[in-house]
């Protein structure tokens, strides 16, 4: 196998030699051990299966982290894995889960390399953040950030931090030295995440598919279970052992169907099926239930929380689209991929005009059977569609 012959140093195009990014020797066994620790909590990587024709599978599970690290660094797996030759699919329903495919070797690769990957990623993220930090804590923007209050200020620290996180990927994806739009002067930092993170991420730019070590990517060859053939689908962990058992990326059985919130709530904290008492809310809820009678979800859109399962308990908030903490449509998508529905094909917004455009955003094949319509003649259209929910249609 050619792993047997990459070193720890990779050839540059004048001959002379670059030493592999995001290997740890050399460190001191201290820092080497953090290093290690970050690189597991990210993602935990199942034995790898090998089959007689050279292919390779593998599980990856991502832990659930705040502000939907997880499925962040699940969606950003996916995406790296074509760098290293490798297909990855299937977000796990009830788990973040993708399963990889490909030749050995470059399966062996991606496993070791996909955690080094993510905390450089998850490091330049950090740097912005800490940037736009600094940038809070200064008296002159004290104005912007004091009108926020708490809650709105950790809100925007996650959505910047978020985006930083994103972009930085979408970075070490691309070319080395891409055309780079500068940072305005005239701009708040707090406005430019995406040209603030692009910086960073150009800055700290490395050649991605080399960022693994030969030595441990051969032992998890050398570890690696046989099996007779590859399966057709793929595999997801046994939940009774580390069997692998069969997954198919599927669409949730029955339509997924958002509907709002509203400003009327209970004056205390309940389950987000309960918590919303407005009217276009209740008859939105109702057509929904009647949708998904014979299964599906139902997701209600916050626009301070994003979207809430009916069962999630909350407090009573007074928020609107627009202020200064409002959910972003990368959020959104992130919540999407953590629910395991950001693959779901039938998907009906009951919703006005500003959710629908936040939730189409995740899915623009979306059914928005309320679009364009006023509050009567949504009132009136979830009334029929309650009554007949297989006339799903997108208004005209």
């Amino acid at each position: 196998m050619r792993l047997k012959d990459e070193g720890r140093h990779i050839p540059r195009g004048d001959g002379s030699l670059m030493r592999r990014p995001r290997l740890d020797d050399g460190w001191g066994p201290e820092r080497a051990a953090r290093y290690a620790r970050r690189r597991r909590s990210y993602v935990a990587a199942s034995r790898l299966q090998l089959d007689a024709r050279g292919g390779a599978e593998v599980r990856l599970d991502f832990p659930r982290a705040a502000a939907g690290k997880g499925a962040a660094r699940a969606e950003a797996a996916r995406r790296i894995a074509r760098a290293y030759g490798v297909q990855a699919c299937g977000v796990h329903r009830e788990e973040l889960a993708l399963a990889a495919r490909g030749d050995a070797e470059d399966v062996a690769r991606f496993v070791d390399g996909l955690p080094r990957v993510l905390d450089h990623a998850e490091q330049l993220a950090s740097w912005v953040a800490r940037m736009y930090g600094s940038c809070a804590r200064r008296p002159r923007n004290s104005h912007h950030f004091d009108a926020l209050g708490e809650s709105g200020r950790r809100a925007a620290a996650r959505a910047y931090r978020a985006t930083a996180f994103r972009v930085i990927v979408d970075v070490l994806l691309g070319p080395e030295g891409i055309v780079m739009s500068e940072l305005d002067d005239e701009l708040p930092l707090w406005e430019q995440a995406e040209t603030h993170a692009t910086v960073i991420g150009q800055y700290g730019w490395l050649e991605i598919c080399e960022a693994y070590d030969p030595a441990e990517a051969w032992q998890l060859l050398d570890q690696a279970r046989p099996f007779v053939a590859l399966i057709e689908r793929w595999p997801v962990a046994d939940p009774r052992g580390d069997q692998l058992a069969l997954f198919e990326e599927t669409p949730a059985a029955g339509p997924v169907v958002v509907i709002p919130c509203s400003g009327a709530k209970l004056d205390h904290a309940a389950e987000a099926g309960q918590l919303y008492t407005g009217k276009l809310h209740r008859q939105a809820r109702k057509a929904a239930d009647a949708a998904t009678a014979a299964g599906g979800t139902v997701l209600v859109l916050s626009a301070l929380h994003g979207f809430l399962p009916l069962s999630q308990v909350i407090e009573p908030y007074d928020h609107q689209w627009g202020q200064p903490g409002s959910i972003t449509e990368d959020e959104l998508r992130a919540q999407a991929v953590e629910f395991g529905l950001a693959a779901a094909e039938d998907v009906v917004l009951l919703t006005p005009g500003k959710y629908t455009a936040r939730a189409a955003a995740v899915w623009p094949h979306a059914r928005t059977p309320l679009a364009h319509l006023g509050i009567g003649r949504q009132l009136g259209r979830l009334a029929a569609l309650r009554a007949r929910p297989e006339q799903y249609t997108t208004a005209a």
